[in-house]
């Protein structure tokens, strides 16, 4: 036996596999470097594989038990995947050296495939090469290391008998994965985005709007106030990474069931007679008292406006709606006419994570319904279930009224006063109860003006502020109630989110001295 067959041979795969290993977290992080979240970061394909094969049952039970943390975990685990392939794809170059007994051959060799693996996955050819370049610049500083190694009397050392330099190239990718996370965040489209018009403020419209909200706004600690701010409005979608759709590239076509297919540009859009408006959205998979509720002013184009241009067949009762990353949903024909295409939001360009550049807003429906990056409208004569009605929800119609306890303020003088918001979709809320004895009494709360009085919508959906003060003994079991504004009181049958929206009385345990 050779001494380099012997070395193959007896020693332990680990070091080849931990340098592996840092080579793919080194390519992950060049790749984020340069892309940043965007579809050409190397995780996107992993993200789209989990959330394309992930079967039904196991997103509904990651759903209910990590609610706003299944998207983050959905990441995680794509970065996982990632990982491991890139891991494998370098072992496997390091493994080839070793066999062929060619030294530093698996510094092309790793370059190469993981070149291969980045392009062929993302699509994007250029962005491929970072990946591949630190990668491989892990591998030859193992390789040379672990050769001129002042400490060894041998030259020949191939990367399986090179702990001390995988170790040093360990330490050396953390730092590059920090840099990296620095100048990935820069690439990665920011919240802070253009005001409609490329004006220094919003628009007169939308700035008459949102000095009305504050106006008439309760001061509630940790509480919104009657308008989110963009970069806490909440966000649900089927990604881990958003799709980049510029507005110059963006068409949306309306198909099926019309005399007259119409595909109209993003320009052709906001040409077209604008609206602005209030509307508030809330999640479907939200816990009752959770926060994955927000309220914006939108600006955009009525779709009934569209629809007048394509003569829809009068037995086409049900639209699906398409988005470019593959989400799909299903709404009835009132539902579409009464909703609008959006590209603005609180006078701002319609931010990415929001569906820019153009998204669907139906009022008084469940967020799911609101399709983001919206790309086709396809009238159809037959019902067809939407991308979550497949997976075992029944979430496409009205949202369930709801009073949300989100603030509670304790005053020096001993009063307490609690409070949140309030929702009922287009039925609109007409009164908040509040019991401080766990639902044996109950007295109206403060509530803050309907702003629906200012929409330029006919049926507009907007939630209202309540609040309640009252001088407490140490503790108290607070309870919360809507009614609608057709009378009626919100169901206290607690229900969860799954399949048509969580449903109960909110209550909370107020102690004067928490």
């Amino acid at each position: 036996m050779t001494p380099t067959t012997r070395l193959a041979s007896h020693t332990p795969v680990r070091w080849r596999l931990v340098t592996a290993a840092i080579a793919a977290i080194a390519a992950i992080s060049g790749s984020f470097a340069v892309s940043g979240l965007t579809p050409a970061f190397v995780g996107e394909p992993a993200s789209t594989f989990v959330v394309d094969t992930t079967p039904a049952v196991v997103v509904n039970t990651v759903l209910e038990t990590l609610g706003p943390l299944a998207q983050p975990a959905s990441f995680l685990l794509a970065l996982a995947i990632v990982t491991a392939l890139l891991t494998a794809t370098v072992l496997l170059a390091l493994e080839i050296e070793v066999t062929a007994e060619i030294q530093y051959l698996a510094v092309p060799l790793t370059a190469l495939s993981v070149w291969l693996l980045a392009a062929g996955t993302t699509g994007a050819a250029l962005a491929a090469v970072a990946p591949a370049l630190t990668a491989t610049a892990v591998v030859g500083v193992v390789e040379y290391a672990a050769a001129h190694d002042p400490l060894s009397v041998r030259r020949d050392r191939t990367p399986d008998r090179a702990k001390r330099a995988t170790l040093q190239a360990g330490f050396g990718t953390l730092s590059l994965a920090g840099i990296a996370y620095v100048a990935g965040r820069r690439r990665t489209p920011d919240s802070s985005v253009p005001y409609l018009e490329g004006e220094s403020r919003p628009p007169l419209g939308e700035r008459t709007l949102l000095r009305e909200a504050e106006s008439e706004a309760f001061d509630l600690p940790d509480a919104p106030g009657l308008v989110s701010e963009i970069g806490s409005f909440y966000t649900v979608d089927i990604n881990t990474i958003d799709p980049i759709v510029e507005a110059d590239d963006w068409r949306l076509s309306i198909t099926g069931a019309v005399g007259d297919e119409l595909t109209i540009d993003y320009d052709e859009l906001r040409d077209r007679p604008t609206e602005r408006f209030f509307s508030t959205l809330r999640c479907v998979g939200e816990g009752l008292n959770d926060r994955e509720m927000d309220t914006a002013v939108w600006t955009g184009v009525p779709v009934s406006e569209l629809l007048e241009d394509c003569d829809p067949d009068s037995a086409a009762t049900v639209a699906v709606v398409h988005a470019v990353d593959g989400y799909w949903n299903t709404i009835t024909r009132d539902e579409l006419e009464r909703s609008s295409l959006v590209y603005g939001m609180n006078g701002r360009v319609l931010p990415r994570e929001h569906g820019h550049p153009v998204r669907l807003i139906v009022p008084g429906n469940w967020g799911e319904v609101n399709v983001k990056w919206v790309t086709e409208i396809e009238l159809a004569r037959e019902d067809r279930d939407g991308y979550w009605e497949e997976r075992g929800w029944d979430s496409t119609g009205e949202v369930r009224t709801v009073a949300k306890l989100w603030s509670v303020d304790r005053h020096e003088d001993g009063r307490v006063t609690v409070g949140g918001h309030a929702y009922a979709g287009r039925r609109g809320v007409d009164a908040v109860e509040v019991s401080t004895d766990g639902g044996e009494t109950w007295t109206d709360a403060d509530l803050s003006a309907d702003l629906s009085n200012e929409s330029d919508l006919e049926a507009p959906d907007v939630w209202r502020q309540w609040r309640y003060t009252w001088e407490p003994p140490d503790e108290s079991d607070v309870v919360v109630r809507a009614i609608d504004g057709e009378g009626r009181l919100q169901p206290e049958d607690e229900s969860g989110s799954k399949p048509d929206g969580a449903s109960g009385w909110v209550s909370r345990t107020i102690r004067t001295n928490p």
